[in-house]
């Protein structure tokens, strides 16, 4: 069943990359999706009303008029299409996919940099920049945390990635050879 779950969740995503490719509107596609599946998520009973089918399919259809109003027209499109084919539980998987697929096309690295103290907009570019140069991607996505438990340094994780300048590691390392 997880696997039938899966090959859906492509098809949807890799149609809204289609989508996206031919009418040139990832910008607008990616934040409209984005938007309409954060709104979804945070309202669990919305997908549980919609998903049980207890409602008439106009009010269905009349609640995701409400849901994707203004929306790009593929994302409204898309709901629907959840919807009658009874699976609207999946938005969150689908956009998810599509966030993906659309990085790959685009040569996107999503990254998340850790550090021990907030950095600066100049430490973040120069951060940026040794991870592009590390990766070989085009673009770096960058999110940033701050875990105080690696007393200095930083650590870059993405998908296949790890750089860790922390000096947490560097001391567990240390520790490692003295008593190995």
């Amino acid at each position: 069943m997880a696997n039938k779950k899966g090959k859906v969740v492509d098809q949807y995503a890799k149609a809204l990359l289609a989508y996206g490719a031919d009418q040139d509107s990832f910008d607008s596609l990616l934040a409209d999706l984005k938007v309409v599946t954060q709104v979804v998520e945070s309202t669990p009973k919305l997908t549980a009303l919609l998903a049980a089918q207890t409602i008439s399919e106009e009010d269905q259809v009349s609640l995701l008029d409400t849901l994707t109003k203004g929306a790009n027209q593929a994302v409204v499109n898309l709901t629907k299409i959840l919807l009658s084919h009874h699976h609207f539980a999946l938005l969150g998987a689908v956009t998810n996919r599509f966030i993906e697929l659309y990085q790959q096309s685009q040569g996107i690295e999503p990254v998340v940099i850790t550090s021990a103290v907030a950095v600066d907009d100049e430490q973040k570019g120069r951060l940026e920049q040794a991870f592009l140069k590390q990766s070989g991607a085009k673009t770096v996505e960058a999110t940033y945390q701050i875990n105080p438990d690696l007393v200095a340094g930083v650590s870059m994780q993405s998908k296949s990635i790890l750089i860790d300048g922390s000096l947490k590691t560097k001391i567990a390392k240390l520790k490692a050879e003295l008593l190995g």
